[in-house]
Formats: C-alpha cells, sequence, structure tokens
C-alpha cells in the first residue's frame, strides 16, 4: 500500500500528513508515493534515523530545502544525454549547490541519517566562473569565440540609445546566428560531461527528500508528542496512553481533556464493550491510524507501544450503503465483513477492525453474526479488533469494556474484563445531553 493509498481511511493518517511541516514539494511527492515498510529491519533502520535528528538543530537544514523540486524527468533525460535547456541546466545547478549547502550544515551538527553525494564537480561544469549563485547562463568562459561574438554584438547595440541602418542590422543578425549556434554546441558539450552524473544527481534529490521527511518526521513528534514503537514481527502489539491527535485537538479546543486510553492484541479476538458515544469507533480509528504511522515511519500515537507488522489493514465502518448498486447498509457491511474474513481464513496478515458489526439489523440476529464472525475468524495473524454494544458470550475472546459513566462524565478508558455483558448507559447518557424529559422519563417507565 502507498501512503497515498491510505489518506482518505477515516482514522487521523490525513490530520498528521496536513500537520507535517515538509520543507519541499519533492519531499511531499516522494511521500506519497512511498510504500509502507514491511521489514522490521526498514522499520527499524527509519526510526533509528529519527532517533538521532531528535536532538539535533535541523531548522537551517529545513530552510535550505525550501525550494527544493522533484527534478527527477531532468535527472532521467540528463542520464540519457539529452541536450538540456537553461531552466533544465539551473534545476541541476540548483540541486548540487543545495545539496553542497546541506552537507556543510550536515557536518556542521554531526548528522549523518543521509549520505550526500560529492557533487562539486557538477558545480564545477555549472559553474566556471565560481560565481556560486544557482542561476544558470551560457557563461562567455565557455568559449572564447562566443564571447567574442557576444563582444561584437555589444558593440554594434551599445545600449539601444540609437536606431541601427540595415548594415548593422544584417550584421547583428549573422553574429545573432552565430552565437545561437555557439550555445547550442555549449550545451550538447554540457550534456556529454552531465550524462555520467545523473546517477549521483538521481540519489542525492532522493536522500534530500528523504531527509526532508524525517526532519518534519521529528518536528511532528515533538508538537504531538508521538512516540518511538518497538516493532515485532509476531507477538503481542500494545499500546500505552494511546490517542488520536486529531481527535484530541478537538476535544481540547473544546476545552475538555482527553483521555488516552490502554489496548493490546495478539491471535486471538478482542472486543470492545460499550455505550454509544463510549469512544470505541476511536479506538478503532487510532489502532489504524498508529498500525499506518508505524510502517510509513511517523510518530505513533501513544505514550509507549509495541506494533507488529502487518501486510494490510482492512477496516469496516458499516454503513456502506450504496443505492445506486440497489445495496442497502446490511447487505454491503456482509459483503465488506465477509472478504476480511476469507481474507483471514487464506491466512493474510491483517489487521482487522471492525465498528459495530450487524447494527443494521436486529438485536437477536445481530448477536449471533458476531458471535458466529468470531468463532469463524479463529485466531488471526495481525489481529482483530471488533467494537461492539452486543452482549458476546465466546469465550475464546479477549474482552474490554469502556469504563463508562462516573458520577455524570464518561470515563473512555479500557477496562480488561471476563463478562460479555454492555454496560446499560444509554438513557444515561441521553439525559445528560439534556434531550427532552418527558421522553426520558417514558423511557424509563418502560425500562422498568
Amino acid at each position: 500500500m502507498t501512503f497515498k493509498s491510505v489518506l482518505d481511511i477515516d482514522c487521523g493518517i490525513r490530520f498528521l500528513y496536513d500537520k507535517l511541516p515538509l520543507s519541499s514539494s519533492s519531499a511531499r511527492k516522494m511521500l506519497l508515493e512511498s510504500e509502507a515498510m514491511k521489514s522490521k529491519r526498514d522499520i527499524d533502520i527509519r526510526y533509528s534515523k529519527l532517533n538521532a535528528l531528535y536532538n539535533k538543530n535541523c531548522g537551517d537544514i529545513a530552510g535550505k530545502l525550501v525550494c527544493l523540486k522533484d527534478i527527477s524527468a531532468t535527472i532521467r533525460r540528463t542520464g540519457e544525454g539529452a541536450v538540456l535547456d537553461d531552466i533544465e541546466l539551473f534545476e541541476i545547478k540548483y540541486l548540487a549547490i543545495v545539496a553542497r549547502e546541506v552537507s556543510q550544515l550536515m557536518e556542521k551538527e554531526r548528522i549523518a541519517v543521509v549520505n550526500l553525494p560529492d557533487l562539486s564537480d557538477v558545480i564545477e561544469i555549472l559553474d566556471p566562473d565560481s560565481l556560486n549563485i544557482p542561476s544558470f547562463y551560457i557563461y562567455d568562459s565557455y568559449s572564447e569565440e562566443l564571447a567574442e561574438v557576444r563582444k561584437r554584438m555589444k558593440a554594434i547595440t551599445g545600449f539601444g540609445e540609437k536606431a541601427l541602418d540595415d548594415e548593422q542590422m544584417t550584421s547583428l543578425a549573422l553574429l545573432q546566428q552565430r552565437n545561437d549556434e555557439l550555445e547550442n554546441g555549449v550545451r550538447q558539450e554540457l550534456a556529454h560531461k552531465l550524462a555520467g552524473k545523473a546517477k549521483k544527481l538521481e540519489h542525492t534529490l532522493k536522500n534530500l527528500s528523504l531527509l526532508d521527511i524525517m526532519i518534519a518526521t521529528v518536528a511532528q513528534m515533538k508538537e504531538l508528542g508521538l512516540c518511538f514503537p518497538a516493532i515485532a514481527e509476531g507477538g503481542e502489539t500494545f499500546y500505552r496512553g494511546m490517542f488520536n491527535p486529531m481527535v484530541k485537538a478537538a476535544v481540547e479546543q473544546r476545552g475538555a481533556a482527553y483521555v488516552p486510553v490502554d489496548i493490546s492484541f495478539e491471535k486471538k479476538p478482542v472486543t470492545i464493550i460499550g455505550a454509544n458515544m463510549g469512544g470505541k469507533s476511536v479506538v478503532l480509528k487510532t489502532l489504524a491510524l498508529n498500525q499506518i504511522a508505524a510502517q510509513f515511519g511517523f510518530g505513533v500515537a501513544a505514550q509507549n507501544c509495541c506494533v507488529n507488522i502487518v501486510d494490510k489493514i482492512l477496516f469496516s465502518i458499516g454503513d456502506d450503503q450504496n443505492a445506486e448498486k440497489g445495496i442497502s447498509s446490511f447487505a454491503a457491511e456482509m459483503l465488506a465483513i465477509n472478504e476480511i474474513v476469507e481474507s483471514i481464513r487464506r491466512g493474510d496478515n491483517l489487521l482487522a477492525l471492525l465498528d459495530e458489526p450487524a447494527r443494521a439489523t436486529n438485536p437477536i440476529e445481530g448477536t449471533a453474526l458476531v458471535e458466529g464472525l468470531l468463532e469463524v475468524i479463529g485466531k488471526s495473524k495481525g489481529g482483530t479488533v471488533v467494537a461492539t454494544h452486543y452482549n458476546i458470550k465466546n469465550d475464546n475472546i479477549k474482552r474490554y469494556r469502556v469504563a463508562g459513566l462516573k458520577d455524570g462524565r464518561m470515563d473512555y478508558r479500557l477496562i480488561e474484563t471476563e463478562s460479555g455483558d454492555v454496560p446499560h448507559e444509554a438513557v444515561a447518557i441521553a439525559e445528560q445531553l439534556g434531550v427532552n424529559k418527558e421522553w426520558i422519563e417514558s423511557t424509563k417507565k418502560y425500562l422498568n
């Protein structure tokens, strides 16, 4: 899965992406096209580099990367020996100068998280007068004849203060033609000299973009209080003090306090029970968010955690009605969950997150469907977590319940429990929300 493909998962990953302080468009493109890491070694290496950057001053480096563009097409043409125009030659020169300046800053700060090739030979080719400015021009020093032609042209035109006669116009046209021929010859010579530098240029662009992503990631980790995860390939996944940055920001904006949760799971299915508004859906979304974050090298939203690597995340939110196809919410949900079941039964390494499955049918059949689902899927490699408000009787599952209402306030913490009985808090929550008192009293009468 690419990062771009997970951005639309309703879990808060777009919030992290939008808040990521990337400096360059090249880094943003690289991130969107990047594939999820599926090797513990690869992920561990990424986090070791982030850790090495954590206490470094990277502000000046980030400033140098602001105008870094994706010039991979220009670099490809360079490798093919194509004759580049002045804009393309400027792009190559600018990349080389930025790389040199970033290398100097990395050396000063003792940063060694990426390797930047020495492009001094490229700078010498494109900056023959050692002006050390990023703009590009076919300099006179490239050709003595070119310098002489330009000198003669300037002698004719002067400062443009007088009109030229026919003879001068003819001479100027011939000189301009020769100037263009000589400039084209210089460009061909530059193309020949630069062709062998394409691999170094490609490597430089990639590593500068990666450096930008890592600097931005570290800055975001500090700002949002994200952690470095431990990465596992089998065993328990756990989160201590897990939170959802997007929801946390919204809660705190209202002046309330966000309540982090603890949760752990392995191969045995996990259920989370509790009344509506108990935060069960937020837990599932945060599990999806943190799985994505860990496998793309972001900070993880928890105090500390251990995350197992999976090949994919399957997330069912139970509201997939499609009127055009004539599919009801229940039918669409059943088909979506069936895909998850089939994938788990095949032994696929996936994290399955199901929010209120079978909610769109009657409670008796809905409960039976969820109990049957948990029995059929058995153990899964990546883990299965199901949020439900049904009373589930299966013995071979791990259960959490939302702590629930205490002194008129919702406690969103998850408590491990042996019981599958869902707390009866719907009326109390409705009363707390200030709904019609007559409706509440009538409801209590029917409950009694």
